[in-house]
C-alpha cells in the first residue's frame, strides 16, 4: 500500500488518529528529513504550510463553544507533531532566530510522599501500611497528622478500612480515639477524598474550619484551601450531611456543597461533569470553564511555582485535561495555544498581555 504525506494525514497524526501503519510512515519520512543536511525549497515550504495548518487547527479548538470536545489531551498529543515540525523547520532553514521552540521548565511535577507526626516524632512515610500500623499505637489525646507538601501527595488505609487519599499542601489530623464512638478526622489544610468503610455505627466525620461532614459508607472529596471562601465537599455517591452553626444541609450524588466562612451562607449545585471535582484523585487535572486563576492555583501547588496575572485574562476560562505526571513544558504549552503569554523567571509564572 503507498501512503503519500498530505497535510490531512499529518493532521490526524497530530489528532492521534491515524492507522498504526500510517502513524510509522509518518515518522519514517519525518526522520528521512531531519537526517538530511539539506533540502528543497519545496520541502520546507510544505512543512511550514503543515505547521501553520496544525496551528490554526489547534486555536480553532481552544475558541469553541464551551462544550467543545477539544481538550488540553488533544493538544498535547498536537504537541509532539508540532515540535518535530518546527524542529524540521529550523534545520531546513539553519536560521536560530527564525526558530520558534516550545519553552522548556525546571517546574517539576509532584510525587508520593508525605510526613506523618505523632507527637514529637515525624516520619517520612512512601507507603500506606506506615500509617495503618501507627494508628493502632495512638493511646490518650495522642493525635496523629498527616502532611503534604507542594508538590506531593498521598494515598492511607485507616484502621476501620477506609482509605484517605491527600493532594498536594494538605493536612488531615486523626485522634487516637478513631473508631471507637465515632470516627472523627480534622482536615485542617488542603483536600482530601475519602472513601468510607462502611460501618452504621460509628459515622465517619470530618470537621474543617466552621463545617462538620458526616457519612456512614460514601465517596465525597472535601477542599479546603486557603484561597476558598470556605468548604467544599462533593459527594461522588452515597449521601453525607454536611451541618453548621446554622443549620444542616443533605448532598446527594453529584451535588457540590460551598460554604462562605464569612457570611455563613451555603449553596448546594449540581456538577455537569463530577469528574473535574477529583481528577486529581485520578492522576489528572480536569477543568470545565474554570477561571484561569483557580487553575494556576492548581497547578503551582504540583509544580511549586509562584505566579501573577495580567488582568487582561480576568475573566479567561479554560476546559481541558492533563494528565498530572506530565512535565510542566506541556502545560506552557497549552496555555500558549490557548492565546496565553508568559514569561517564566526561574520558578516564577508571569502571565502577560
Amino acid at each position: 500500500m503507498s501512503i503519500k504525506i498530505t497535510n490531512e494525514l499529518l493532521k490526524r497524526y497530530a489528532d492521534n488518529q491515524c492507522t498504526s501503519e500510517e502513524k510509522i510512515y509518518v515518522e519514517l519520512w519525518y526522520n528521512k528529513y531531519t537526517q538530511s543536511k539539506q533540502a528543497k525549497v519545496s520541502d520546507v515550504e510544505k512543512l511550514n504550510s503543515i505547521n501553520h495548518q496544525i496551528w490554526t487547527g489547534i486555536n480553532q479548538g481552544i475558541h469553541r463553544r464551551p462544550n467543545s470536545r477539544f481538550t488540553f489531551l488533544k493538544a498535547a498529543a498536537a504537541i509532539t507533531v508540532l515540535v518535530s515540525i518546527s524542529f524540521a523547520i529550523y534545520q531546513f532553514n539553519n536560521d536560530a532566530n527564525k526558530h520558534t521552540s516550545i519553552a522548556k521548565s525546571n517546574f517539576v511535577s509532584g510525587k508520593v510522599k508525605a510526613q506523618v507526626m505523632v507527637a514529637s516524632n515525624s516520619s517520612i512515610v512512601y507507603g500506606n501500611s506506615d500509617v495503618k500500623s501507627m494508628m493502632s499505637e495512638l493511646s490518650g489525646t495522642e493525635e496523629m497528622s498527616i502532611t503534604t507538601q507542594i508538590g506531593e501527595e498521598y494515598h492511607a488505609v485507616l484502621t476501620d478500612g477506609s482509605e484517605i487519599w491527600l493532594n498536594a499542601n494538605s493536612e488531615i489530623v486523626i485522634p487516637a480515639n478513631f473508631n471507637e464512638t465515632y470516627r472523627d478526622l480534622k482536615l485542617k489544610k488542603g483536600e482530601a477524598y475519602f472513601k468510607v468503610a462502611k460501618d452504621k455505627t460509628k459515622p465517619f466525620r470530618v470537621f474543617a474550619a466552621k463545617t462538620k461532614i458526616e457519612a456512614l459508607g460514601t465517596e465525597f472529596n472535601v477542599n479546603y484551601y486557603s484561597g476558598n471562601k470556605g468548604v467544599k465537599a462533593f459527594l461522588i455517591e452515597g449521601s453525607i450531611s454536611v451541618s453548621k452553626k446554622d443549620g444542616q444541609s443533605l448532598v446527594k450524588p453529584n451535588q457540590l456543597y460551598e460554604g462562605d466562612d464569612v457570611t455563613g451562607a451555603s449553596s448546594i449545585t449540581e456538577v455537569e461533569k463530577p469528574e473535574t471535582q477529583y481528577a486529581w484523585k485520578t492522576g489528572y487535572f480536569e477543568y470545565s470553564n474554570t477561571p484561569l486563576n483557580e487553575i494556576l492555583e492548581d497547578l503551582s501547588r504540583w509544580y511549586n511555582f509562584s505566579f501573577e496575572i495580567s488582568p487582561i485574562y480576568k475573566n479567561k476560562t479554560l476546559t481541558g485535561k492533563i494528565a498530572r505526571k506530565q512535565p510542566f513544558s506541556e502545560v506552557l504549552a497549552i496555555l500558549e495555544f490557548s492565546g496565553i503569554k508568559y514569561r517564566k523567571e526561574g520558578v516564577h509564572l508571569a502571565l502577560i498581555p
